[in-house]
């Protein structure tokens, strides 16, 4: 993989890294499932780009680790997406 890949997969994991923070700390005050559900969607993207940045590391990686741009492009967005959920604040 090259370096496309590479920032793809760093922006999946610092994106869903820092869009876990606010529902787990939510869920902890709360107790609230809504909460726990969306922690974990984060959490779940935190784990499968930190295989993706294992498999676009120049280093020996198993082929399970590669990607395509275009998955790495989608999961991305869809890290931003939950990332803007916890950062835009509720309307009053």
């Amino acid at each position: 993989m090259g370096l496309l890949e590479l920032f793809l997969a760093v922006i999946i994991v610092g994106a869903s890294g820092l869009a876990s923070a606010v529902p787990v700390a939510a869920w902890g005050r709360t107790g609230d499932a809504r909460f726990g559900l969306v922690a974990g969607a984060n959490l779940a993207l935190l784990a499968l780009g930190l295989v993706w940045l294992w498999g676009a590391l120049p280093v020996t990686a198993p082929s399970y680790t590669s990607a395509s741009t275009l998955a790495l492009a989608v999961v991305a967005l869809v890290a931003l997406l939950l990332l803007a959920t916890g950062i835009v604040p509720r309307r009053r």
